[in-house]
């Protein structure tokens, strides 16, 4: 144990451009010490954008595929997890590209060439249909695990299949990784891998998270010398998954957009920011006389000093062209410069889901515009997927990257006591997409509402333009929200037979809105 110690106090754990030969050195003494075997997971988790992010200087896959190279030539005991999220959303993988939907297919293709070993489920896969899962599924040449994800056909659960050479196998509920050392000696590895049921369709079947890790954990621990949890949970249920199960060591999470490390007794918790704008590596150092591992984790910024993997970066420009040419076809002009920021916007899911963010309040503007006779609007904050600040000048391009599901805006004439209901509702879904967005409401310290400057009255009725998914009653707590609800008096849709109603696509109305308004208000809001 003291030559371990020893060993790992003198190891150097800054990962950068290249590796010195001192590094080097180190490495092989390690690599060659017959107790020690040495491993290294490089973890990233909502993986939406395939290109580089603020003008090409961070994030991407290409960068990923760089540092994947940099840590196999390190140590071939390397292996590369996706924890959840990376098939939707993203603007790409709504267009239509060869007569259907792309819907991920980008990410598979770019997740081939990248190296990506192991990925399991987050809740934004099930944006897609099944049928196109399935395909995203047997197209991926990485393996899949998901401990308590199944799928539902007749009333009937059995795991996803993939299909490979005309063989269907099922996707496990764990799986069993071995890594050894030059000696032979070796280490055991169980990936558990659980997913929260955040986005529940018709095809899909969720165990309960903590029963369904429990049941795998007993399985697996006589055997195993290292128990990984891949998981796509909250922070909050990571957290009581670790406390819960101390045998863990090391949790992989996703769902979280914001990079953050834990340390709950031995188990450490880890999450990436979102779209590789940085990596967990982990250095694990198990021995093989002991039984036990020493965990060293490195946040790795995969900015403009990672070098874009030539052979990835190729075949990025080769999707970004067709996601340039459909959006052309479709009457955007993805170059032009709408405005200039003279303050950026921060459209970060940590701001968005949680305070009222200008971005949101210039589209919730934008949608009072597009109608008229609307006396506020509302959005819920999930509907923004950019994840990302804003600044310089604002193209249409980052309007249609910020909405990828577009959508349309609809006028809806409702009593008093159900705005004042959803509105209750979208504040306490302060952290969470279903949080509101707003124009033309405040909320008053007493918890009261103001509608244009003046307290909301219950037996009011009120017109107001929401985007029409909070129409589906599909939000988190308003699933009253539905053309049903006797308290709503009218809905007015835009006219689809008039490409000049700006209500039939929001991204028209925000670019319409810049082009026309911006220039002046947003002038005055960012000076």
């Amino acid at each position: 144990m003291k030559v371990l110690i020893n060993i790992i106090l003198c190891a150097v754990f800054l990962f950068g451009c290249a590796v010195s030969k001192k590094n080097n050195s180190i490495e092989s003494e390690k690599l060659n010490d017959k107790e020690l075997v040495q491993f290294t997971i490089l973890q990233i988790n909502d993986f939406y954008e395939i290109a580089p992010l603020d003008n090409g200087t961070i994030g991407g896959a290409a960068r990923i595929a760089t540092i994947r190279k940099k840590l196999m030539t390190e140590n071939s005991n390397t292996l590369t997890v996706l924890a959840g999220d990376f098939l939707s959303p993203s603007l790409l993988g709504t267009l239509k590209w060869e007569g259907e939907r792309i819907k991920g297919k980008h990410m598979v293709d770019v997740l081939n060439a990248t190296g990506i070993d192991l990925v399991t489920f987050g809740n934004h896969e099930f944006d897609i249909d099944e049928a196109s899962l399935q395909k995203r599924i047997n197209e991926s040449k990485f393996d899949w695990v998901s401990t308590n994800v199944s799928q539902l056909k007749s009333g009937i659960s059995n795991p996803f299949m993939k299909e490979t050479n005309g063989q269907k196998i099922p996707i496990p509920k764990h799986i069993s990784i071995r890594f050894k050392n030059a000696t032979g000696n070796e280490v055991r590895i169980a990936v558990i891998s659980p997913c929260l049921p955040a986005n529940k369709v018709s095809y899909v079947q969720y165990e309960d998270i903590f029963e369904s890790v429990e049941k795998e954990i007993s399985k697996v621990q006589k055997d195993a010398d290292f128990i990984l949890l891949l998981s796509h949970l909250n922070k909050e249920d990571d957290l009581k998954m670790a406390k819960r199960f101390p045998s863990i060591n090391l949790i992989v999470g996703g769902h979280e957009h914001e990079n953050m490390k834990y340390k709950i007794g031995n188990t450490i918790l880890t999450k990436a920011d979102a779209n590789a704008k940085t990596a967990y590596v982990h250095r694990i150092y198990f021995n093989s006389l002991t039984r036990k591992s020493i965990i060293r984790s490195s946040l790795v910024s995969l900015d403009k000093s990672i070098e874009l993997d030539g052979e990835v970066h190729q075949l990025v420009q080769k999707w970004k062209a067709i996601e340039n040419k459909v959006m052309r076809e479709m009457g955007f002009d993805p170059d032009e410069i709408l405005t200039k920021l003279f303050t950026p916007y921060d459209a970060r899911e940590v701001i968005v889901r949680n305070e009222q963010a200008p971005f949101c309040q210039m589209i919730c503007k934008s949608m009072i515009k597009a109608c008229s006779k609307s006396v506020c609007s509302i959005l819920n904050s999930g509907s923004v997927r950019v994840d990302d600040i804003l600044k310089d000048n604002l193209s249409q391009y980052d309007i249609l990257r910020s909405l990828p599901f577009g959508g349309s805006i609809v006028e809806v004439e409702l009593k008093g006591s159900l705005l004042k209901k959803v509105l209750d509702a979208g504040w306490s879904n302060k952290g969470s997409g279903g949080y509101l967005q707003w124009d033309q409401i405040e909320r008053m310290q007493d918890g009261n509402w103001k509608i244009q400057k003046n307290l909301l009255s219950l037996s009011n009725n009120y017109q107001v333009a929401m985007n029409d998914f909070l129409l589906t009653g599909g939000e988190k707590a308003m699933e009253f929200l539905t053309p049903k609800n006797p308290e709503i008096i009218k809905i007015t849709y835009g006219n689809k037979e008039d490409p000049k109603d700006l209500r039939n696509d929001i991204r028209l109305a925000i670019i319409d809105y810049l082009k026309k308004v911006a220039d002046n208000e947003e002038k005055q809001t960012t000076e």
